[in-house]
């Protein structure tokens, strides 16, 4: 599978990007700018050498990598998401695109999801492009998954209104270890679980805790 992680320079597409070239995935990391991505793709080729996996990472300018990938995963902070998705809509149309966006505001000390007028992020995404979204990844603690050698059991709820493509990210989500992938229903439930991660963040400040995810069961 060829999968373009836009954006992928945070931690969550730092982890997914080496977790899946690690599986043998043809990973493409993208960014506005050319230098960057290649710089980011040279980077997590070393990470991958340090764990004895091959460096097959390769960085791209987001529109390249969109147009290579047959799926196209959404890690950009939520704010510049959407007019991204606007200057990529050609080349995405009728693909699989993953949102793992989360809009959240914070107020004093206290994060807030802020719902959209589309009622989530990934449903404005959908608004947004002629392509198959899903939504998934919004939960994972992110900087500990950005470590190749961390270890943990999270559980990723994953909704989209086209069934074949949930279906793909599911078995792509299930291959990496430590994470388990559940059909969580149509996009509109997407809501749900983007307000789940400042819920998350609120109790991790609040309590002294770090990396929490979610587990079902």
């Amino acid at each position: 599978m060829k999968i373009a992680v836009l954006g992928g320079t945070g931690h969550l597409g730092i982890g997914l990007a080496i977790r899946f070239a690690a599986l043998g995935h043809e990973v493409i990391v993208g960014s506005r700018k050319l230098e960057k991505a290649m710089g980011k793709a040279d980077e997590y080729n070393r990470i991958l050498q340090e764990f004895n996996y091959k460096p097959t990472i390769r960085g791209l300018a987001n529109e390249d990598a969109a147009k290579e990938a047959d799926i196209s995963i959404f890690t950009i902070p939520w704010e510049h998401a959407f007019s991204t998705a606007e200057a990529l809509r050609d080349v995405l149309r009728g693909k699989i695109v993953v949102s793992p966006l989360v809009p959240m505001e914070k107020k004093g000390k206290v994060f807030l999801y802020s719902q959209l007028e589309e009622g989530s992020a990934a449903e404005k995404l959908a608004s947004i492009l002629d392509s198959r979204v899903v939504s998934a990844y919004q939960n994972i603690p992110a900087e500990k998954f950005a470590d190749i050698s961390a270890e943990f059991k999270w559980d990723v709820a994953v909704t989209g209104d086209d069934g074949e493509a949930k279906k793909v990210v599911i078995e792509l989500t299930n291959q990496i270890d430590g994470l388990r992938a559940f059909d969580a229903g149509p996009l509109a439930v997407s809501r749900m679980v983007e307000s789940i991660t400042p819920l998350l963040i609120n109790i991790m400040i609040r309590n002294g805790l770090k990396d929490l995810g979610i587990r079902f069961g």
